[in-house]
């Protein structure tokens, strides 16, 4: 049996995901998008708390789509779990919803990869 992740895992993990706005990782503390206690790991579940650097950011649901993918990818064993700071987002349920639902992010994630994004 595979030994699961902890949260430094999780965290060095997602050291290569970059902001889509900016050209620097979601990791990097003066985004602080994701911080190492926004990470949780319990059993089999990877749980990944993000904030966007504004409330109303317009790339909140395409950056918890590249965690959610970048942890699947790393850590396929995991069930993985990635949503917004409670009220760290104007469109909070939407965006939740969006990263949440299997279908959708799967369009999402097929989309990037024929436009060479992920």
């Amino acid at each position: 049996m595979r030994k699961l992740p902890t949260g430094s895992d999780v965290f060095e993990a997602l050291k290569p995901v970059m902001d889509p706005e900016h050209p620097v990782s979601i990791t990097d503390p003066s985004m602080a998008i994701v911080r190492e206690e926004y990470i949780r790991v319990t059993g089999n579940l990877i749980r990944v708390l993000f904030k966007p650097t504004v409330v109303h950011c317009p790339m909140g649901a395409l950056i918890g789509i590249l965690i959610r993918h970048r942890l699947e990818q790393v850590f396929p064993e995991a069930d993985v779990s990635v949503s917004l700071v409670p009220g760290s987002h104007t469109m909070e349920t939407d965006v939740n919803a969006m990263i949440g639902d299997d279908e959708r992010y799967s369009n999402i994630v097929a989309q990037l990869q024929e436009r060479g994004m992920i």
